[in-house]
Parts: C-alpha cells; structure tokens; sequence
C-alpha cells in the first residue's frame, strides 16, 4: 500500500527459471561477478554455481548466487512469469541454504502467489536468521495475517511500529489484524492513524467505510466509500458497499446506479452481482435479477475453488 508495501514489493522485483548448471570447468566468483555486471545473469549464476560445487562455503560465490537469482527473478516477475521467479529462488537454495536475503526473497514471492504456509516458513528462517530486523518483522506480520494468525500477527505488527512508528502501511496491517479479529474500534484507531499520515490514499477510508457497513452505520459507510471514490472512481470495493448500504435503506435506484458501476468495474467481485442481484429483484427485473444472482453464486464457486488450489499449490522443481 505505502512505505513498508513499497519497500517489500521493490525487494521482491529482486528476485528468479532454471538453465541447466554448467558442466564445464568451474569458472572464478570473479568471473561471475563481471558476468553479472555486464547483464548477464543465467550465465553469472552458473559461474558462481560452478565455484560452489567445489567450494560450498565460498562467501563471494554465496552473495553472487543469491544476487544473480535475485536479478533473474525479477525479470520472470515482471514478465509475469511467477511460477519461473519461485523457481530461481528454490534452485538457489540448493547453494545457500540459509542466506537471510534469499529466504526474505522467496517469502515475499510466496506470499504474493498465495503460498501463505512457505511464505510462514521462509520468513520466519528469514528472522533467525536476520533478527529485529524491521522489514523480515513487518513481512512476517503480513503473512500471520494472510493465515489467519492473527495474535502472531498483531504482536509482529506492534512490534515493527516500535520501530518504525510513522509507517502508515503498518498502522493499515494492524488495522486490518484488528477488523478481521472484530475489535472494530481498535481498527478504527488504526485505520485514521494511516489517513493522519498519508491522507492522499483510499484504502483506508474504504475499510472504514466497511467497518461502518457491517455495524449499520450506512449514511458513515456511504460517506467513508465517497472518501474512496473521489480519488478511484473504479474501486469495486467501494462501489459495491455503497450499493449495498442503499439496498439496507431501501433506496433501490441509487442501489442499482452504484452496483452496475461495481459490476463493471470489478466484474470478479461476487458482492456487487450479489447485491445487484437482489436490488433488480425488488425493482421487479425478475430476469435480470436470476442472471446476476447465478453469476454470483458462479463468480462465488470460483472463488472458492482457487482458494482450494493455492493451499495444494506446492513449489516447481528447481531442477526441471
């Protein structure tokens, strides 16, 4: 979102699809440095393998490994390529099994791609590796989060705004620890922490704006999502919860205006076909109401079975 998320999406554009490792005669770390340097990277890994093969614990060779990786996943990850970025950083594990850098790496990737379970686990390596260190803290706390963990999680994110206590990301993590924990007011603390020190933004209205929603406090909710709107006139989120908080009020024409608005611009988000749903059926539109409840019920289906898959998702072959 801001500073921390920033931070962590810059690291992660530094990481990378396995080449077969060379065979020929082992070349220096310095020869794979200058092959680095010059752009080269698949070759400069294979340098530096190369070197490791014969000396594991040449430190030189460690750093070049992980660097090369690191710069070979990116361009898989900006090409979208994410299945290929995991496995650069799995094929260098083989080589630096326990690098601080590379676990930080992979952990940030594997969260991304919804693998919540090896994110926990290479993160939290990362922090052993790496302890008090503010951004394996703060990653660490975003993962508890994305599982669920969410005593993990505050104590991670209270611990990393010791540090870092003007992080706005920070006090939206924490602020979301707290919704899904349903200390609402706790969350609200923490959510208008994040607008006090970045103003210009839309996240953190929208949750207030949800919160609000799920308490009954519409004309808030609609107020908040507004907040959201005016600088993203195209966030589903909100476009969907203010049709939703003029559905609860009976104010079906408004309710139809905003939800066709969310269908259309985040046409995977299950809550504005739902709510669109049962506001045509109260304006009469029997058809079209049938039409967009199945797509919910569909879009819902889909949801569920990709959240199914994630959790079965295991990392490719470093070898293949």
């Amino acid at each position: 979102m801001t500073q921390s998320a920033a931070i962590l999406a810059l690291v992660l554009a530094a990481v990378g699809s396995p080449a077969a490792i060379s065979s020929q005669t082992p070349q220096t770390d310095n020869h794979g440095a200058e092959l680095l340097n010059a752009g080269k990277a698949s070759e400069a890994r294979n340098a530096f393998e190369s070197v490791l093969n014969l000396d594991p614990a040449n430190k030189d060779a460690q750093d070049g490994e992980v660097a090369a990786s690191e710069r070979l996943a990116l361009d898989a990850r900006r090409e979208g390529r994410m299945n290929d970025a995991l496995t650069y950083l799995v094929r260098a594990q083989q080589f630096v099994a326990k690098n601080a850098r590379l676990q930080f790496d992979l952990g940030i990737l594997e969260d991304e791609m919804h693998l919540y379970q090896d994110a926990d686990r290479a993160l939290e390596l990362a922090e052993q590796l790496n302890p008090g260190d503010a951004q394996v803290m703060y990653a660490v706390g975003r993962v508890k989060l994305d599982l669920g963990q969410l005593p993990a999680a505050e104590e991670k994110m209270l611990a990393y705004l010791a540090i870092q206590p003007n992080d706005a990301s920070a006090h939206y993590g924490l602020g979301r620890v707290y919704q899904q924990g349903l200390q609402f007011d706790k969350a609200r603390a923490e959510f208008q922490r994040c607008i006090e020190l970045q103003p210009m933004q839309t996240e953190g209205y929208y949750q207030l704006g949800d919160i609000a929603l799920g308490l009954g406090g519409f004309t808030e909710a609609i107020g908040d999502f507004s907040k959201t709107l005016a600088r993203d006139p195209k966030h589903g989120g909100a476009l969907a919860g203010t049709g939703e908080a003029y559905f609860k009020q009976k104010q079906y024409a408004q309710a139809e205006e905003f939800l066709e608005r969310a269908v259309s611009a985040a046409p995977d988000y299950q809550t504005g076909d739902y709510y669109l749903g049962l506001t045509l059926a109260r304006l009469g539109r029997k058809d079209d109401s049938e039409r967009e409840l199945a797509l919910a019920t569909k879009l819902a289906d889909e949801a569920n079975r990709k959240a199914h898959m994630s959790v079965q998702l295991s990392p490719p072959n470093a070898n293949e």
